[in-house]
This record gives C-alpha cells, sequence and structure tokens, in this order.
C-alpha cells in the first residue's frame, strides 16, 4: 500500500513539473466550472467562475449559450444526489442574455436560488402550523452589456399551499412563500483595474391561519453584499481585494404579539494573488471574518445573548492546470484559526461569557476536470483515491465525490 501510494504521488508530481516547464499555449475557453471546481481549489473566492452567477447575475453575460449545473454528492442521497441544480444562459444577441436556475431545498448556495436557509417554515411548524416545506425554486436573470460594463438583475420564486377545508365547520389554511431578487455589476475602471459587485436580498415568510384561533405568521430578511476587484499587477500577476456583508433576520407574530428571532450579521474581507501562466492558475490569500449571532431577550427569562466568532487568518489557496488537452488537475488548501466568545444565561438579566481559540483543521483538497469540446465534468476527489493504491482496481473507495457539469456552445 505504502509503495502504491508513493507511486501515485510520484505520478502526480511528475506530471505538475511537466507543465510547469511547457510552453505558454494561451488559455482556453473560460466557460467552464461550477463548485465542484471551486471546492476543489479551497472554496476559492479570488477566481471567476460561474458559480459567480449565483450571487452576481451580471455574470451570465461572461457565459452565455451555457449549459451548467451540479450533478452533486451521493452522501446523503445515494438516489438523486444533494446539491443538484441546473442552469442555462443564452445571449439573444451581442448585449443582452437571459438565464435561468432551478434549484431544491437542498442547494447549499449562497443564493436568492437557497430555499428557507434559516428554516422558518420548520419553526412555524413547530409552533402548530402545518405549512409545506418550500422548494423547486425558480430563479430568472438578465444581463445587459453597455461598453465597459455589464448590468445584472435576478429574481427567484417559491410557494406552497396545504389548505382544509371539511364538509362542515371552518378549515385551516396554510401557506409559505420565498421572493428573491438580486443585482450585479461587472466592469472595468480602468484597462487595469477590472471589478464586480453583487447585491442580494431574499425574504421567506410563511402563514397558518386556523379555523378558530389565533393566525400565526412569520418573515425572515435575508441580505448579501459582496465586492471583488481585480488589479493587473503584471503580465502574468492580478491582486484581488474581496469584500461582504451578510445580515439575516426575522419575526413572528400570533396574537397581536411580535417575537424577533435571533438575528446574524457578518463582514469579510480577504486580498488574495493570482498567478496565470498559459494554462496554469495558483491563486489565493488570507482573509478576515467577523460573525456574530444575537438571541433576543426574553422578559424574567435571559437578558439577551450573543455569540460571536472572529476568524483571521483564514486561508484559501488554489492550483489549476493542464495534464493533457482533455484532463484538468486542481489542487486547493483551506485552513482557519479562529477566536468564539459565548453568552449563556447566569440569571434573568445577567450572562456567564466564555472566550476561547478553535481552529477549523487544515484540510487538503483535490479534483480534476474532463473537457471535450465545449463539455466538461468537474469533480472533487477523495483524498482516499491516493491512500488506496492499486486497491482502487477491483475494489477500494468512491473515486469522485462531487460532481459538476457543463457545456458551452
Amino acid at each position: 500500500m505504502k509503495k502504491a501510494t508513493m507511486f501515485f504521488a510520484a505520478v502526480f508530481l511528475l506530471s505538475f513539473s511537466v507543465l510547469l516547464f511547457a510552453q505558454d499555449d494561451g488559455v482556453k475557453d473560460s466557460r467552464y466550472g461550477g463548485f465542484a471546481r471551486l471546492h476543489s481549489m479551497g472554496d476559492n473566492p479570488y477566481i471567476v467562475d460561474p458559480d459567480n452567477i449565483k450571487t452576481n447575475p451580471a455574470y451570465i453575460s461572461s457565459y452565455a449559450n451555457f449549459l451548467w449545473g451540479d450533478i452533486g454528492a451521493s452522501t446523503l442521497s445515494p438516489d438523486n444526489g444533494t446539491g443538484q441544480f441546473v442552469g442555462f444562459n443564452f445571449g439573444l444577441n451581442r448585449d443582452v442574455t437571459l438565464g435561468i436556475l432551478l434549484t431544491r431545498d437542498d442547494f447549499g448556495s449562497t443564493s436568492i436560488g437557497s430555499i428557507d436557509p434559516m428554516g422558518l417554515v420548520n419553526s412555524l411548524n413547530g409552533l402548530g402550523a402545518n405549512i409545506v416545506p418550500l422548494n423547486n425554486n425558480l430563479q430568472l436573470n438578465f444581463s445587459y452589456e453597455l461598453g465597459d460594463l455589464a448590468l445584472g438583475l435576478g429574481v427567484a420564486y417559491a410557494s406552497t399551499t396545504n389548505d382544509f377545508q371539511p364538509a362542515t365547520g371552518s378549515g385551516d389554511k396554510n401557506t409559505a412563500s420565498q421572493i428573491g431578487a438580486n443585482l450585479g455589476l461587472l466592469g472595468y475602471i480602468s484597462p487595469t483595474f477590472k471589478f464586480d459587485f453583487g447585491f442580494s436580498i431574499a425574504l421567506p415568510s410563511g402563514t397558518f391561519e386556523p379555523g378558530t384561533g389565533d393566525k400565526l405568521e412569520g418573515s425572515n430578511t435575508l441580505m448579501l453584499a459582496n465586492a471583488r476587484g481585480f488589479i493587473t499587477l503584471s503580465k502574468h500577476f492580478t491582486l484581488v481585494p474581496n469584500l461582504a456583508f451578510y445580515n439575516a433576520s426575522g419575526t413572528v407574530k400570533s396574537a397581536g404579539q411580535s417575537v424577533d428571532y435571533p438575528s446574524m450579521m457578518g463582514i469579510l474581507a480577504g486580498v488574495g494573488l493570482s498567478y496565470r501562466n498559459g494554462n496554469l492558475l495558483i491563486s489565493g490569500g488570507p482573509a478576515f471574518t467577523y460573525e456574530s449571532t444575537t438571541f433576543p431577550a426574553v422578559e424574567n427569562v435571559n437578558p439577551e445573548l450573543k455569540d460571536s466568532r472572529m476568524y483571521f487568518p483564514s486561508w484559501n489557496l488554489g492550483a489549476e492546470w493542464y495534464f493533457t488537452e482533455w484532463l484538468v488537475g486542481r489542487a486547493g488548501y483551506v485552513a482557519s484559526t479562529f477566536s468564539e466568545t459565548s453568552q449563556s444565561t447566569a440569571t434573568p438579566t445577567t450572562f456567564d461569557e466564555n472566550t476561547r481559540t478553535r481552529f477549523s483543521e487544515g484540510d487538503v483538497r483535490l479534483g480534476v476536470g474532463f473537457r471535450f469540446g465545449g463539455f466538461t465534468l468537474d469533480a472533487t476527489v477523495n483524498d482516499d483515491v491516493l491512500r488506496e493504491g492499486f486497491n482502487l482496481v477491483g475494489g477500494g473507495t468512491k473515486s469522485f465525490a462531487y460532481l459538476s457539469a457543463s457545456f458551452a456552445f
């Protein structure tokens, strides 16, 4: 086993070394990628990828005539895969592009396509409602290019009903909906300074109207703003500052009274450096993140409580290169150190506070991409592929953990 693992590692390093000394033959069509690509490159926020469409619809202008989506993973759902979705962008003309995203309730990305991310419906059902959970979100995207600037707009909507009307007496009504919208900008401030900016808002809500008794309703407000700059330093190097802010809050109303849900706020700032030489891309850098969750006070029970986490440094590192014309290799690494402060009730008006250092362990990521004309299949690679060695033939473990696919035409 040890010899087999060393053999595969040697082949991997030899192929990478050959690539480094290969001639620069130009960058291939950049219309490919997705979650599997970004994940295998260390959840990399410093590179451009179709995954950026989820928070910035202006990016569909860069991915016109493009079919893409996730085949997902089978860890939790062996029959249908988790995280599956499909998207399609079509260029009407040189300036206008239309797009569509169809997402499910297990769509884990930060996006208006993500359905009820704070679990509002489940909370209302726990209070006596019988609301059908939201699913099958539909998102429509639009972009318009105006010179060096692309403008984008996205809207998404999902809803459910569960009404019961008995033969006699009064029935009850259960409804839920989520509407979302996002705006995006993409363009050049100067020949050496490109930027993108996106703002998203999602508004899940649910209502229970019993035949007798008090009406129960709740709502959430979810917001995200994110921006990046791409500053060209030289032929091969680009500096990429990254900034994001997000906020989530909500309320539930019953019998004329309103109670706040826990609210969340976060801010992220990072800076990455990208190196590109032909079909070799290396990108990564450190980031700072602060996020907090506030739990409202309950009279005679607990004071307002807050949990917070401050991450620094968080590292996202990744590389991508071509083994052959049709085979792409990827590797990444993620790690973070953070300080966590938690408060707990001591008395109805006071709290205890604990602050401690914690770690997100470093994790090596591996990935591959298969490109055949306009079709690309991207996959994250199970680490055990290297550990299993020749046991993979006729046995061993699953090779691919998560799959994304795209087709550019």
